[in-house]
């Protein structure tokens, strides 16, 4: 049976996680009464929002994804919205917006897409917080990779320390969770996108190439 790895900040059921991330969580001050909303890309992005008061919950909150506004409203946000999946769906939701408030966007130290500068080309005012930094995690680099290996990918970060250490095989299978973290792989690497922006579907499509690899077997 072919092993699945997750290579992300953090574990799923039933597959092997390979602990690929740490984050370091950063307390820029923030006024929040300036602001008419907040957009978050990720899970950290909400998690780092535990170290200010609460004030941030009465805020409109457009999440990147399903599982980001699931968490948003888990952590105690009201007003939330929810993108496509990825960073460049984020100005068309800003769209239906008026455009005379202002927004903060809790990023990460890196950034990997240019939908800040899409929007407010678009007359939307953006500020911007990085409240999170992304560093790859030495410890998880004592793990062993089987040459016919499943990869899950949940960021491009990920890809980038996995890169530091270890080698794509022709043998390894790759999925990834939505086209910007694609777009981090080498042109060389063929990968599948997984239906939705959330780890359950990426399991769920590592599953299938498994059982189809079982399948074709002839053993």
């Amino acid at each position: 049976m072919r092993p699945i790895y997750l290579i992300s900040k953090t574990p799923y059921p039933g597959v092997i996680h390979i602990p690929i991330l740490s984050i370091t969580f950063l307390t820029p001050s923030i006024d929040f009464s300036e602001y008419e909303g907040i957009i978050v890309t990720s899970k950290q992005g909400i998690s780092a929002l535990q170290n200010y008061t609460p004030e941030w919950e009465r805020l409109q909150c457009i999440a990147v994804s399903e599982p980001t506004a699931r968490f948003a409203k888990e952590s105690g946000a009201i007003h939330v919205e929810t993108a496509e999946g990825y960073g460049e769906s984020i100005p068309k939701v800003l769209s239906a917006k008026q455009r005379n408030g202002k927004w903060l966007y809790l990023r990460p130290e890196v950034v990997a897409s240019s939908w800040v500068e899409h929007a407010r080309l678009k007359g939307f005012r953006i500020d911007e917080a990085v409240v999170y930094a992304t560093h790859c995690n030495e410890n998880a680099f004592m793990d062993t990779i089987e040459p016919d290996g499943v990869l899950i990918f949940t960021s491009p970060s990920s890809i980038r320390c996995f890169m530091e250490k270890y080698t794509f095989q022709p043998t390894h299978s790759v999925i990834v969770i939505g086209k910007t973290t694609q777009s981090a792989l080498p042109e060389s690497i063929e990968s599948y996108v997984s239906p939705d922006t959330s780890v359950a579907s990426a399991v769920k499509s590592a599953c299938k190439i498994v059982q189809e690899s079982k399948n074709s077997s002839p053993f």
